[in-house]
């Protein structure tokens, strides 16, 4: 799935290029950072489970482009990766997800993982690629979702699956900032939130605090 997002990805920008030919109008980015997961499940009250602990932290990344259609102003297109968030779980544990519960049958790790990609409005500064200069952005769009994976440790692990994996559209947003380093080159740190949510907002969201590199062409 990944691959096949990534080629959709780059196939967009390639688009926005060949019908551009104002310099410096495009841009592109890749921010390497932490990531931090909504779980979304827990030990059922009332019945003792005391050994499920859960891990929402881990590395994602974050890839955008687009075309700055105003001098501060412009379409935004991004895929990301927000990594893994994981429940430890032992033997008859009882895990409630979404007002269900699931016994657990087999200790282990449950992991999810959640990628998507979207579109969105970007507005910023425009420092004219003059050396250490900054540049200030703010992004807003809407984007697909995908909690993936798969476990096989619970009594009922269809059910579990169908509460506990899901996709849908929500909202996404960012800030950043740039310092230009060589001609069209810039350091990049932004942070970004992912709504994980099937109603266009930010509800169980993850985040992403990340550096990279951002290039003009």
């Amino acid at each position: 799935m990944v691959n096949i997002y990534t080629k959709i990805f780059i196939t967009i920008i390639l688009f926005f290029i060949s019908f551009n030919l104002k310099a410096n109008s495009n841009y592109f980015k890749f921010n390497y950072g932490i990531s931090s997961n909504n779980v979304e499940a827990s030990a059922a009250s009332g019945t003792g489970s005391g050994a499920i602990t859960t891990d929402e932290d881990d590395a994602g990344y974050m890839l955008s482009g687009g075309y700055m259609i105003g001098d501060n102003w412009g379409v935004d297109l991004m895929y990301y990766d927000m990594g893994d968030s994981k429940i430890t779980v032992t033997k008859d544990d009882i895990l409630q997800v979404d007002n269900a519960n699931f016994s657990v049958e087999t200790a282990g790790d449950i992991t999810r993982n959640v990628t998507g990609f979207g579109i969105g409005f970007i507005t910023g500064s425009n420092n004219e690629n003059k050396l250490l200069s900054l540049d200030y952005y703010l992004k807003l769009g809407i984007h697909s979702w995908d909690e993936g994976g798969s476990t096989t440790l619970m009594d009922d692990d269809t059910g579990f699956k169908s509460k506990y994996y899901n996709e849908g559209i929500g909202a996404y947003g960012g800030i950043g900032i740039s310092m230009n380093l060589y001609e069209s080159t810039s350091l990049d740190l932004a942070y970004d939130i992912i709504g994980v949510s099937s109603n266009v907002d930010f509800d169980n969201n993850s985040s992403l605090l990340s550096a990279g590199l951002r290039f003009k062409f």
